[in-house]
């Protein structure tokens, strides 16, 4: 199977190119340096987006339309939102919530819902979701809030919770998750906890959580 790997940042980025004793190929011939990794008869396309929803948007469909893959995996690490997470939490990422999509004053739509869907919640491709989660029936299902911002705001929080029961948030799994849905291409992202959005935590434990993080996708591409 062709399948993209997406990172937002330099430090997911080298955790991914150091932790996989595999044959990898570079390709920097391209608009987004990337990697190829081969994994378990897998040709594993793995490309940094850089940080935003926008910025992830253009990297997934760079992949798709440069290499045809089949499957999107979103890797990375996010803020918690509730307290049941803990610092290097891993969870399987069931639905994204773009909260800071508004049309709701020109159309009859709620804050946070596109016309087309039928709820707030984007939906994933469920195979996957089903497939790790009974290899992984340890890791929580999730619903990501994504918007380009860094939530640290303890109302903010309050409020993603709240209103669309939100369990963590990041900056990339919009742009990322409505890109494949436009395509047709299958979707999986793949969350660590790095912080329940306080930047001091981040820097001192996000290292930590992308080697926890970088087991788990292990098992899931070799299993897959």
């Amino acid at each position: 199977m062709k399948i993209g790997l997406i990172i937002a940042t330099d430090d997911e980025f080298e955790t991914i190119v150091k932790g996989f004793n595999v044959d990898i190929k570079e390709n920097f011939n391209e608009v987004y340096p990337t990697y190829l990794l081969k994994i378990n008869n897998h040709d594993v396309y793995v490309a940094k987006s850089g940080i935003g929803k926008i910025s992830a948007a253009s990297l997934t469909q760079f992949l798709i339309t440069k290499y045809n893959v089949e499957l999107i995996l979103n890797y990375g690490v996010v803020g918690a939102l509730k307290d049941n997470l803990n610092i290097s939490d891993c969870g399987i990422v069931k639905s994204v919530v773009h909260y800071d999509f508004d049309i709701s004053q020109i159309d009859n739509v709620p804050k946070a819902t596109y016309p087309n869907f039928k709820s707030y919640e984007i939906p994933l491709t469920k195979k996957y979701i089903e497939l790790v989660a009974k290899q992984n029936p340890s890791l929580p299902s999730l619903v990501c809030a994504s918007g380009d911002k860094f939530i640290s705001d303890p109302k903010i929080k309050k409020e993603l919770v709240n209103n669309y029961n939100c369990d963590i948030c990041d900056m990339e799994s919009a742009g990322v998750v409505l890109t494949c849905l436009k395509n047709n291409v299958n979707v999986f992202p793949l969350k660590g906890v790095s912080d329940s959005g306080n930047d001091e935590e981040y820097n001192s434990f996000a290292k930590r959580t992308y080697e926890v993080l970088l087991n788990v996708l292990k098992e899931i591409l070799y299993r897959i």
